[in-house]
């Protein structure tokens, strides 16, 4: 992978290099000379990957023409099919070869135009009548959004900082405590935004601390003894990387040998078969598990919290494809739990039909999705929670991949949100959560 991350680096450069882009701002058009999260992929085409026989044939067809695959474990994985992928040169060449589709020649100013960066938001007051979720927002603007809410909670929301970040940002936890909680009571831990690139994710995170702030209002005994910590932005110096500098950057900020593509997959480097599978070794690949379990600060911050206490149910949130899956991911073996994963992961996916009436896909991360070890829901799973991992909007085809349309980032929420509740609900009594319906039996493979 050292040749690909060389060829990723030219690409990048010459992206960032030759940004001179006319943008539309308001109703005028005007040149803009800085670059922005999207530059460097400024005429470069996105393509969208074949079916193909042999991923490592693939990869290094794309490596030759400095190619940076958006999603390595779905080429390796997943047959490259519907694998995004975005080249500096040779486009024309893999699609007359029937190895792509060009979905567009810019995929900095398709995404741009289609997507939009992140904005900041300093309107006062909280309440959905605002407009704080109809555009993606920077790290302050969430962070204010966050302090405001829990400053009207009227004490049912503590903010805490758990720890900090490797470049030193706060990673704020958001703990409601239920009345008579006490130590090894129902409790539910959700992170998001792991990834940097899934803005979908933070938002949905700011969204969930405000609903739930409002819900307690509502109904002060909902959360009787149970507890529920969230913990909105869990990769604030990558998140913070992508909006500034490179749209698509998934890892933190660790400084590896590596200037192209910088940082550690968290979601790689938990210590739960960490490197056994679905990772990689080398530090230009997106999924790289980082020098050692728990290498990385933001890793122990995470597990930090975990460890305060018992959990229940774990959740962390990413995107895309609109899945609910769960341990394990390291192995395609079933978990002990599996039948209380199967409840508590049709419970969530019939949430989140009802409020907009999508239709996510349940099931075990390996089996459902593809192997990832060194996970964080495998980690919490291993720790006696139920670890379940939710993929939020968009679906796998055609939805916008990991920079949809703004015009998804409320529903999305509203939907996370529902699906939450009932991760609550199950916790606090999962006898009170019908058991999943049992699948009709596989028809044998020569009618497949």
């Amino acid at each position: 992978m050292a040749t690909r991350g060389l060829a990723i680096a030219a690409a990048l450069a010459t992206g960032v290099d030759g940004a001179r882009i006319a943008r539309k701002k308001g109703t005028s058009m005007e040149t803009e000379s800085s670059p922005d999260c999207f530059s460097p992929f400024d005429k470069k085409a996105l393509l969208s990957l074949n079916a193909c026989s042999s991923a490592q044939e693939t990869v290094a067809k794309l490596d030759k023409f400095g190619c940076y695959i958006l999603d390595e474990p779905r080429v390796y994985q997943m047959g490259c099919t519907e694998a995004e992928v975005v080249c500096g040169e040779g486009a024309g060449e893999l699609e007359k070869e029937g190895s792509a589709q060009i979905v567009t020649a810019d995929a900095g100013a398709f995404w741009r135009g289609s997507s939009g960066v992140a904005n900041t938001f300093s309107e006062g007051g909280l309440g959905m009548a605002s407009d704080f979720y109809s555009e993606w927002r920077d790290l302050e603007s969430k962070y204010a959004r966050m302090r405001a809410a829990v400053e009207a909670s009227g004490g049912a929301a503590r903010l805490e900082v758990a720890g900090q970040s490797l470049q030193g940002r706060d990673m704020y936890i958001v703990r409601f405590r239920g009345e008579g909680y006490v130590h090894g009571g129902p409790r539910v831990f959700l992170t998001f935004n792991l990834h940097g690139r899934e803005w979908i994710t933070g938002m949905a995170g700011i969204y969930a601390v405000e609903k739930l702030v409002e819900k307690l209002k509502e109904d002060p005994s909902y959360l009787a003894g149970t507890e529920v910590v969230m913990m909105p932005m869990a990769n604030p110096d990558g998140f913070l990387f992508s909006t500034t500098t490179n749209r698509m950057h998934r890892k933190n900020m660790a400084n590896v040998s590596c200037s192209s593509n910088p940082g550690v997959d968290l979601n790689r480097n938990f210590d739960s078969h960490w490197a056994s599978g679905g990772s990689s070794n080398s530090a230009c690949s997106d999924v790289y598990h980082g020098p050692s379990a728990m290498s990385e600060v933001e890793s122990q911050v995470i597990a930090g919290v975990m460890k305060e206490a018992p959990m229940t149910v774990y959740i962390d949130t990413h995107s895309y494809t609109q899945l609910v899956i769960s341990s394990p991911g390291w192995s395609r073996t079933r978990d002990a739990r599996h039948t209380e994963f199967r409840n508590i992961g049709a419970s969530i996916v019939k949430a989140i039909q009802g409020s907009h009436g999508l239709k996510f896909t349940e099931g075990p991360t390996a089996a459902t999705l593809y192997v990832a070890a060194g996970i964080t829901i495998d980690y919490a799973t291993d720790r006696g929670a139920l670890g379940i991992c939710l993929e939020l909007r968009p679906p796998r085809y055609g939805g916008g991949g990991f920079a949809p349309n703004k015009r998804e980032i409320l529903p999305s929420a509203e939907e996370t949100f529902a699906g939450i509740l009932a991760s609550i609900d199950y916790a606090k009594d999962p006898s009170s959560v019908p058991p999943a319906p049992t699948p009709a039996p596989s028809p044998p493979w020569f009618f497949r």
